[in-house]
This record gives structure tokens, C-alpha cells and sequence, in this order.
């Protein structure tokens, strides 16, 4: 099992890390198919399941629904890049291409408007791969922290106060 590292702060990263390193790994990355959204139930809400088609197209493929209500609506079916403040993408698209090159795993600490406020969350994110498309995908665990200003707007993610690179198997990035 991957040990924990000393980063998480919420109880649902630690388990969903732990749910994560339990799966079956072809390499150091479990397939699609071997994710199973009823082993993490209690989890499910606050998960998101990206498909990394390519560098300007990474469809949201599921969006837990307590995701789905900080954001207002539900994302599922589209450009997880619409979701992104334009001047933030680039960094998310090295973050997203950095991940699957190794692979390995990511922690962040990211800021996000929703309902006027401005808040932060723990984000860790694992990466999958689907045998059947040969696409890379991104499993997303939120964990909400706190509301830190208000700020009128629609939601978005407005960027990244911390990135920690998780070690699966396969080295991280320097």
C-alpha cells in the first residue's frame, strides 16, 4: 500500500488515498475498470472523474454531487477547462500533463469562487487510465476547508495556492 503522505489534511483524502491503493495496478496505475464508485460511496460525493482527451479537451466525466452543488450545477459532459480562469488553464494543463507523463499522484490546495465567496479545498488527485478509449483520466477527491473572501461572480477556479507531487511507483516530478 502507498504510504500516506504527511500533506492530507481531511479524513476523505486519507481514505479515498487508501481506496485508491488498494486497486489492482497494471503498471503503477489501476484501469478504469477496475474503479468501483460503491466501494467509496460515503466518498462519491465529493469525487470527480476527468477523461484527458487531449491538451484542450478533458471531459468531465463524473461530478459527485456535493461538487455539484458548490458549483452551482453540474459540470458532467464538459470541458473541465471552461470551469478554469483563462489566465489559470496553462498551469492546469502542465499540472493535468505533468501527472499522466509519470504518472504520479497530486496534491493541491486550490481557491474557487462559488456563491460570491471565495473558498479553499484540498484537492488530491490520482490518475486512472481507460484501456478502452487509451485515455488517461484524473480521479478527484474535493475537501472543503474554508471560505476565505467574498468575491461577486460566477463559479470558477481561480487558482493554486500549493501543489504537493505524490510518488506512486514511478518518481515525481523535480
Amino acid at each position: 500500500m502507498l504510504a500516506e503522505p504527511d500533506v492530507l489534511q481531511t479524513a476523505g483524502a486519507k481514505t479515498f488515498l487508501g481506496y485508491w491503493s488498494s486497486l489492482p495496478k497494471t503498471g503503477v496505475v489501476p484501469d478504469r475498470s477496475e474503479f468501483s464508485p460503491a466501494r467509496i460511496a460515503a466518498l462519491m460525493p465529493a469525487v470527480t472523474i476527468l477523461e484527458v482527451i487531449s491538451e484542450d479537451l478533458i471531459l468531465q466525466r463524473l461530478t459527485g454531487t456535493a461538487v455539484c452543488r458548490a458549483m452551482g450545477f453540474d459540470p458532467t459532459g464538459k470541458n473541465a477547462l471552461d470551469l478554469i480562469l483563462p489566465q489559470v488553464r496553462p498551469d492546469y494543463i502542465k499540472l493535468i500533463q505533468t501527472q499522466i507523463s509519470y504518472p504520479c499522484g497530486r496534491w493541491n490546495i486550490i481557491r474557487s469562487r462559488r456563491d460570491n465567496m471565495v473558498d479553499r479545498a484540498e484537492v488530491l488527485t490520482l490518475p486512472m487510465f481507460h484501456r478502452h478509449s487509451g485515455h488517461w483520466m484524473i480521479l478527484s477527491y474535493f475537501g472543503a476547508l474554508e471560505p476565505v473572501a467574498y468575491d461577486p461572480g460566477p463559479y470558477e477556479i481561480l487558482g493554486y495556492e500549493d501543489t504537493t507531487w505524490i510518488d506512486i511507483g514511478a518518481g515525481t516530478p523535480d
